[in-house]
């Protein structure tokens, strides 16, 4: 409730525009009630005398009744406050009008006067039309300011889920690729500089790129290139991939760390359960509708734990969150798994 009146106070024109508004209903008035006579002076001296009456009426129900008891839901006590501050309101219209019209004879007779001037029934409605016109612009306005906060708050909410899902990516990731670089020293390999340069230049891309929404599709695939190299040192003859990409990526911009755990997951779940002869096919394709993402790899007949199940694990559970998130209704992920074959197939639809 607070954060609502802090941003509805911020409005720099607020007074200008509460001025402007009754000045409307002034002149509104004016002409409505002093168009038959011709009296335009005295109505508009009559309507003075009368708008500190619907004016008061009116921020008492906007900044008082209706923040204090009906948005917080005290509707017996609002509407019990309510009939009050009309009755009061109607008491001080009837006692104002026949002392306006002593001390403001003008040039005509009492019974010459327009009937909306004498009668007390139309004097009141006519006000109290002023003050719910200004009752409702102010719930309008609330409701709308409220539905702002709540995309506001929605939005740094996706935010924050995004961040935490990426965040649980990225450790898993790199402690694999730890892994596989420790295993390398071990061997005392003289390709442990290189990988090391390839951990760099991916963790670079982790820390500065991934901060982004979006990024180039030609960095996620540099990544992933760089990741199936460290695989495939540590695999060595046991692994065979195949990596197959189209000549149409140019500019594309895609969520950062989207790819790559799909790829992990053939690894941790279907390559590392193989004793030989792996296989990982790979294949990603772009076009004017959007973009297909294809991974396959062999399964060894080993029967799946709980930690293995038709999701792929955490990693792709995180995944299919995030694709949730980014591309709600413009994604399919499609899981396939077969006896000797385990595949994921990912598309994304509309513009890159």
């Amino acid at each position: 409730m607070e954060s609502i009146n802090i941003i509805i106070g911020k409005s720099k024109f607020r007074i200008f525009w509460h001025i402007f508004f009754w000045l409307i209903v002034l002149i509104y008035y004016t002409l409505f009630f002093g168009h038959q006579g011709g009296y335009y002076w005295l109505t508009f001296r009559f309507v003075v005398f009368m708008l500190p009456v619907a004016i008061g009426t009116t921020y008492l129900f906007n900044y008082y009744l209706i923040p204090k008891y009906l948005f917080q839901k005290r509707i017996a006590r609002f509407i019990l406050f309510s009939v009050y501050s009309l009755i009061t309101s109607f008491y001080l219209i009837s006692l104002m009008i026949f002392p306006f019209l002593i001390l403001n004879p003008g040039p005509v007779n009492f019974g010459e006067l327009d009937k909306s001037l004498i009668d007390i029934y139309f004097l009141v409605v006519g006000m109290y039309m002023a003050i719910l016109v200004a009752i409702m612009i102010k719930l309008l306005k609330y409701a709308y300011e409220r539905q702002h906060l709540h995309l506001q708050l929605m939005k740094e909410k996706t935010q924050a889920e995004l961040e935490m899902l990426r965040s649980q990516i990225n450790p898993h990731f790199l402690f694999n690729t730890l892994n596989n670089i420790y295993t390398l020293s071990l061997k005392k390999s003289e390709q442990t500089p290189e990988a090391v340069l390839k951990l760099s230049e991916m963790l670079d891309y982790l820390l500065y790129d991934c901060n982004s929404n979006k990024v180039p599709l030609k960095k996620e695939i540099i990544l992933i290139e760089n990741y199936l190299y460290l695989q495939q040192l540590r695999y060595s003859n046991r692994l065979k991939i195949n990596f197959k990409k189209d000549n149409h990526i140019t500019d594309q911009q895609i969520a950062p760390m989207l790819l790559l755990p799909f790829i992990e997951n053939s690894f941790k779940h279907g390559v590392g359960k193989h004793r030989n002869n792996a296989r990982i096919d790979i294949n990603l394709s772009v076009n004017a509708k959007g973009l297909l993402f294809l991974v396959s790899n062999s399964q060894a007949n080993i029967k799946p734990t709980s930690e293995i199940n038709s999701s792929g694990g955490i990693g792709l559970t995180n995944v299919q969150k995030r694709l949730g998130l980014i591309y709600p209704e413009h994604y399919t992920l499609n899981i396939r798994d077969l006896e000797k074959i385990y595949e994921i197939e990912l598309t994304l639809t509309g513009a890159l």
